[in-house]
């Protein structure tokens, strides 16, 4: 599996509806305490927007959106928290899959238009764009749309830049003037790939989103703006037409957020940006990102226990941060194996980082038996696993004697055992459960999107 595509791209599987997207039927049997509600938002794969590195997301709309789920818990019970699932799409791709019913919300800097309007909901504009010539600061910029008219701009493939100079070249055609010709970038070069080229001294020039300028302008130091586009551009988020409570609640936070949201998310993701104009590590381990660096070690442990190797790299990615943190007593390692544990599990060594990962696949393979009922679904059977990795097989089977006993299904996960959790044992573990099976689905995901990329490359010669 080649490492370097997959992480490009790591992103989220769409997990159970949100419980605000619709009510289960008056005579469906419901513990007293209400499921927590799951958003699963379509996010644009992007640079700027959406991106993992070292196995973690980043990007200005994951900045946004967790700004807002932490806006929609306040004052929440903690049963109820608002959790956010993120699944990537590529940027043209975002409506099509909203439309068709594969996620709650698209996010991904897009930009209002009436022909939009028809298809989906659009919140109230969180950002007001505006469409730039950007290029070198050496490079002769232009100072209004008639020098412009002289030279030419290059342009991505999709780029919402193209759209705008349609309209603008209509009315200059209307008005005598010379059109403003465009030139189509390669397959797979996006906006930042040509400031980041414009920083190290090309001369071509393009119209850029003046907010995505912005959030580069420190690490494009040598690149400049000129002559914008008159067309002011709102920027929003979408949501499935039948979701009104959704919509409410994310123009709610946009009423309350707006003044600060914009550099809240250019402070956050600023951070990790990169001179070639995609993200950078936030700790290299150079030449490799982190989960390529344990990438074999996962695989050939989980390949020996008939597991996912993506599992086992989300459970480091939260044990430890995929560090081989070394304790003498204790869990231990990149993925916090107890000794004993490690022990029963026929590890010698656990303070080795294969045999630390060979005792992590192993115990949860011993889960996954124990938790094999036809009763339990593959999620809850997952659910189930990280809860018991986390706290322990017999504190676990405890809480499901539990729920029973209070009314709840010992065999689901969301809205029953997990009420009896966060009851007994605090919200430790469930958050623990939430963020394991986030960092799982989003490598997932990835995963797939990449393998689709490689059946798309390889056919391309063959349709042109």
């Amino acid at each position: 599996m080649p490492m370097k595509h997959l992480l490009c791209c790591l992103f989220l599987l769409v997990f159970t509806p949100p419980s605000w997207a619709a009510k289960p039927a008056a005579n469906q049997a419901q513990p007293s305490a209400a499921r927590p509600t799951q958003i699963n938002v379509l996010v644009a794969l992007g640079p700027s927007t959406y991106f993992f590195r070292d196995g973690r997301p980043h990007g200005v709309e994951y900045a946004w959106l967790l700004e807002f789920e932490k806006f929609a818990n306040q004052g929440r019970d903690k049963s109820r928290q608002v959790r956010l699932q993120f699944t990537p799409a590529d940027p043209g791709e975002l409506i099509p899959a909203l439309y068709d019913g594969k996620g709650d919300m698209a996010a991904g800097l897009i930009p209002a238009s009436e022909g939009l309007r028809q298809l989906v909901t659009l919140s109230d504009p969180y950002l007001v764009d505006h469409w730039c010539v950007s290029g070198a600061k050496t490079a002769d910029m232009p100072q209004d749309l008639d020098e412009l008219a002289t030279q030419s701009v290059i342009q991505p493939m999709g780029s919402y830049a193209r759209r705008l100079l349609l309209d603008t070249n209509e009315t200059r055609r209307l008005e005598g003037k010379t059109e403003i010709v465009a030139e189509e970038a390669p397959i797979g070069v996006t906006t930042e790939k040509l400031l980041g080229e414009a920083n190290k001294g090309s001369k071509k020039l393009t119209l850029a989103s003046r907010f995505v300028s912005t959030l580069w302008s420190k690490v494009f130091a040598k690149t400049a703006q000129g002559v914008c586009l008159e067309q002011p551009v709102p920027v929003v988020w979408a949501v499935r037409r039948e979701n009104n409570p959704l919509l409410a609640e994310l123009n709610r936070f946009i009423g309350a957020k707006k003044a600060t949201l914009v550099n809240r998310g250019i402070e956050l993701t600023r951070t990790y940006l990169h001179p070639n104009g995609v993200g950078k590590p936030s700790r290299a381990i150079d030449p490799l990102d982190k989960l390529a660096f344990f990438a074999p070690i996962f695989q050939l442990a989980a390949s020996a226990n008939n597991l996912d190797w993506l599992l086992l790299a989300a459970i480091g990615q939260r044990e430890s941060g995929l560090s081989a943190i070394k304790r003498e007593s204790g869990p231990t390692g990149v993925m916090q194996v107890d000794p004993a544990t490690a022990r029963k599990m026929g590890v010698k060594d656990p303070h080795d980082t294969g045999q630390n990962v060979t005792a992590a696949a192993r115990y949860l393979g011993h889960l996954r038996e124990i938790f094999n009922n036809p009763e339990i679904t593959p999620e809850d059977r997952l659910y189930f696993m990280l809860a018991a990795y986390n706290a322990g097989e017999g504190r676990l089977q405890g809480l499901r004697s539990k729920a029973a006993s209070q009314g709840f299904d010992p065999n689901r996960w969301h809205g029953h055992v997990e009420v009896i959790a966060q009851r007994t044992v605090g919200q430790r573990m469930v958050d623990y459960v939430s963020a394991v099976s986030r960092y799982y689905m989003a490598y997932q995901s990835a995963d797939r999107k990449r393998q689709l990329d490689v059946v798309r490359s390889a056919s391309a010669p063959a349709s042109q």
